[in-house]
């Protein structure tokens, strides 16, 4: 028997794909569905040929998938001469992120490691003529929502898709306590700058203040240890960062600022005072195109997305969750700075390790909270949570973690949505392709509307 691991194809197009030309020399395993319907995600297992006295680098699989009355198509190959490969060919089609022509690396990925069935690799194409994205390692060369104003430009936020990040600022560790550290800490492998580039628009800051200086912050009480944690990019590089992407961008930005907590004093981290609340705004209002609302309206999610960039200016909107009742945004308020009353939605994580426990928590509560597409924007948090002293000690890093959820993203989302139920955000750690936003474009294009 030889190596074998699963493949996961999601069709986000409004096309039909057709299979065609489908080759193989020496793979056990290389059979693909005839056809794979628009919306639709086809599970495929692979296996390549590893028998006594053969030579794997001989190993090869080719086919097509044609898109119906279309020209477009995407070859699928499989190579060995550079150990297991999964290489797709953009043929009569280009991608927000991909040339015509460009081959998409897919990697490899054994099945049966922490997580059985959990691993693999998937292949996922949204959108219609000529706005595709795809699976990629690369950027995207466009402005997304910009891009698809002629699709999303009508609609209320509240109908719109997107991708989100979760503690989107810990890319880097700046500083933290004894039992802070990467593995059981570090949520992101890109910064902010990068995250926006793979398509990114909503952002989980959440501020702490470090020798006097604002960071964002991953923190916890653990039982036995106290508050520990660690600092990661600080707040003016943000700021600088996502001023350099709006200047030629014009697109929504969305930072929702939570979970705040001084570092400096005592081991009981406090959260801020109305004074380190105003510091940390003065730092904010730094971005440039910070977005200020119509006096007709107290919810910003009822706006279209041609109210906010219509006007081919970005729009950046900072959320601000302040769990006293004293505290305000004082003058900051309506410009750019908002209470989460203005811009309501559901947030509840699993909190839980177990793969299987997220996701149906999730999209539970997605069915439950979100059925009906004018109901408060819904945030997906697809990501799991150490919960014991073991898990923070010997399970998997949240990376590691991250990296075993991002294959059931695509697999398990799209088919759980409809012209009623979907999400608005998809919050996700270690973002390091454009999946996500391939998933958000399929979720606009088939079911939002």
């Amino acid at each position: 028997m030889g190596h074998g691991g699963y493949l996961y194809l999601v069709n986000g197009t409004t096309y039909d794909w057709h299979l065609s030309n489908q080759t193989s020399e020496f793979m056990e395993r290389w059979t693909f569905p005839s056809m794979i319907l628009s919306g639709s995600v086809e599970e495929v297992y692979i296996e390549w040929g590893q028998f006594h006295g053969h030579d794997p680098t001989r190993d090869k699989g080719d086919l097509s998938y044609t898109f119906a009355a279309s020209e477009h198509n995407f070859q699928l190959e499989a190579r060995a001469t550079r150990g297991f490969q999964l290489l797709v060919r953009l043929g009569g089609i280009s991608t927000w992120n991909d040339h015509q022509g460009a081959i998409i690396d897919l990697s490899w990925v054994d099945g049966g490691t922490h997580y059985p069935r959990f691993n693999g690799v998937c292949f996922v194409l949204s959108g219609t003529g000529p706005n595709f994205v795809s699976t990629s390692n690369r950027p995207l060369s466009v402005s997304w929502m910009q891009a698809s104003l002629g699709m999303i430009g009508q609609r209320p936020l509240r109908h719109v898709c997107m991708p989100g990040s979760h503690d989107s600022g810990i890319s880097v560790i700046n500083g933290g306590t004894l039992f802070g550290d990467a593995r059981v800490c570090q949520t992101q492998v890109k910064s902010i700058a990068d995250q926006l580039a793979f398509g990114i628009r909503f952002f989980d800051i959440r501020p702490v203040i470090a020798s006097s200086r604002y960071y964002t912050g991953h923190y916890g009480n653990l039982p036995g240890l106290g508050w520990q944690g660690v600092n990661g990019q600080s707040i003016s590089q943000i700021v600088q960062q996502i001023n350099v992407f709006t200047a030629v961008n014009k697109e929504l930005v969305i930072l929702s600022i939570s979970h705040d907590f001084n570092t400096d004093e005592g081991r009981d981290y406090r959260a801020f005072t109305q004074d380190e609340w105003d510091g940390l705004f003065q730092e904010l209002a730094e971005l440039e195109h910070l977005f200020t609302h119509p006096r007709s309206t107290n919810d910003l999610t009822l706006l279209t997305m041609n109210q906010l960039i219509g006007n081919k200016q970005a729009a950046v909107i900072v959320v601000v969750s302040l769990d006293r009742s004293h505290l305000t945004l004082g003058n900051f308020a309506g410009r750019g700075f908002y209470y989460i009353s203005q811009f309501p939605f559901y947030d509840n994580y699993a909190n839980s390790n177990d793969p299987n426990v997220m996701m149906e928590d999730q999209l539970q509560k997605l069915r439950r909270q979100r059925d009906d597409p004018d109901k408060p924007l819904f945030s997906l948090d697809w990501t799991l949570t150490h919960r014991t002293l073991q898990d923070v000690t010997v399970g998997p890093s949240i990376l590691e973690m991250a990296s075993f959820m991002d294959p059931r993203l695509v697999t398990y989302v799209i088919p759980s949505c409809s012209s009623e139920i979907f999400p608005n955000i998809l919050n996700i750690d270690k973002v390091e392709n454009t999946n996500s936003i391939a998933v958000a474009t399929a979720i606009n294009t088939l079911f939002a509307s």
